[in-house]
C-alpha cells in the first residue's frame, strides 16, 4: 500500500509536483490516472521492487503471491488420493491410511508439528465420540428394535419403510450434526433390517448415510451450513426457506430410486 504524497497532472507532464519522478517515466502513467496527495493505491509488483521513499508517505507490503508449485507440492495430493484407493479397495482401515499419512505430511514438512492441534477440531471429535456411545446405548438397551417395531407398525407398506427411515434421519440432522444423526440412525437401520428378515443390514444403511447428508433447512446440521450463514449473513429462516423444499426433493428422489436399486425391499 502506497499513500501519495504528491499531485500528477496528467496533460502536462513537465509540471508534475512530484519531483523525483522522471517525465519520460511519468507521461504514460499519468494518462492511465490522475493522482491526488492523500490517494492510497494498491500496487502489484515484482519481487525486489522498490518506490522511492520521497515520493510516498509510507510504502508497506501487504502480501506476497505464493510460489508457482512444483512437483514436491503435489506429492501431498498424490499420496492422500493412494490412500483414498488403499481404503475403497479394501487393502489397509481408514485409520491405520489416515495415521500414516499424518506422520508423513509432518515428517515431510508438508503440515507443521506445531498447527496440528489447531488443525483437529476437538470439539467434533468430542460430539462424534459421544454420539457413537449413544448409539451403543440405543443398540444395546433395545430402543433400537422399539423404534423398528413401531415403523413396522405403522402399516406402512414394504417399500415405503426406508422411506420413512429417510425421513426420521433427516429430521435428526437438522436439529443436530451429520455425525450425531448417523451414529443413531445406524442402530436403527440394524433394528429395521433385522425385523424384515433382511438378509444385510446395507441397503438401510446406504438410507442412513443418505438422510445424515441432507441437511438444508438447518444451518446446525453441518459445519459448512454454519460458515455460509456466518459469512453470507443469512437467517434461520433462510434456511428453512429454501433448505425445505431442496430436502422435499430427496425424500422423493429416495422415495423412488430406492425401491429400483434394491429390489427385495
Amino acid at each position: 500500500l502506497v499513500a501519495v504524497r504528491c499531485r500528477a497532472r496528467p496533460r502536462n507532464p513537465s509540471s508534475v509536483d512530484c519531483p523525483h519522478t522522471s517525465a519520460a517515466g511519468s507521461a504514460e502513467s499519468q494518462e492511465a490516472a490522475v493522482f491526488r496527495a492523500g490517494d492510497v493505491l494498491m500496487v502489484l509488483a515484482p519481487t525486489g521492487t522498490t518506490l522511492p521513499q520521497s515520493d510516498f508517505l509510507l510504502v508497506m507490503n501487504v502480501a506476497e503471491l505464493p510460489p508457482a508449485p512444483n512437483l514436491w507440492d503435489m506429492a501431498p495430493l498424490v499420496l492422500f488420493l493412494a490412500g483414498l484407493g488403499l481404503t475403497v479397495c479394501g487393502v489397509a482401515p481408514m485409520v491405520r491410511v489416515a495415521v500414516t499419512l499424518s506422520v508423513v505430511f509432518v515428517l515431510a514438512g508438508w503440515v507443521k508439528a506445531t498447527e496440528v492441534s489447531k488443525i483437529v477440531d476437538w470439539r467434533l471429535l468430542t460430539l462424534i465420540g459421544s454420539a457413537l456411545g449413544l448409539s451403543t446405548a440405543i443398540q444395546k438397551s433395545g430402543l433400537a428394535s422399539s423404534l423398528a417395531r413401531l415403523i413396522l407398525e405403522a402399516g406402512l407398506p414394504k417399500a415405503l419403510v426406508p422411506t420413512s427411515l429417510f425421513v426420521v434421519v433427516m429430521c435428526i440432522t437438522e436439529l443436530v450434526t451429520n455425525n450425531a444423526a448417523a451414529a443413531l440412525g445406524v442402530p436403527l437401520a440394524i433394528g429395521l433390517a433385522d425385523k424384515m428378515s433382511l438378509v444385510s443390514p446395507r441397503p438401510l444403511v446406504m438410507v442412513v448415510m443418505l438422510g445424515a447428508s441432507t441437511s438444508f433447512a438447518s444451518p446446525i446440521g453441518y459445519a459448512t451450513n454454519l460458515m455460509v450463514m456466518d459469512a453470507g449473513g443469512y437467517s434461520f429462516l433462510d434456511f428453512l426457506r429454501v433448505g425445505t423444499p431442496m430436502d422435499l426433493f430427496w425424500v422423493f428422489g429416495v422415495s423412488v430410486l430406492l425401491p429400483l436399486a434394491y429390489p427385495l425391499l
